[in-house]
């Protein structure tokens, strides 16, 4: 038997099919339009309904272009300046499975 966290299991499947991942998760108590602000490429019924995703990515360009446009703790990022309330938690995977950039 092997016991994984979701996190484990993302860099399983990171490195067994060579793409590159960002997990999300974000508090969708709030106001979903706040939380579109801080992914916008989330669609509205994504932040409405559920509070965390796996993103998989042909590059890592591609992953590092998503992770920009993510507003986590550290605040606005290069591509998004947006400011409010809602954050949006994002770790980057590579295509080997390894942990690489968190916006905490």
């Amino acid at each position: 038997m092997k016991i994984s966290d979701l996190l484990g299991l993302i860099q399983t499947y990171a490195k067994d099919n060579k793409r590159c991942c960002m997990y999300i998760s974000f508090n969708n108590n709030l106001n979903f339009r706040e939380t579109l602000k801080a992914a916008p490429y989330l669609t509205e019924d994504q932040a409405i309904l559920d509070s965390e995703y796996v993103l998989s990515f042909d590059s890592k360009a591609e992953m590092y272009m998503y992770f920009d446009k993510t507003v986590g703790d550290d605040g606005p990022t290069g591509s998004n300046h947006y400011d409010g309330k809602a954050r949006v938690y994002a770790v980057t995977i590579n295509d080997k499975g390894d942990l690489e950039t968190e916006n905490t």
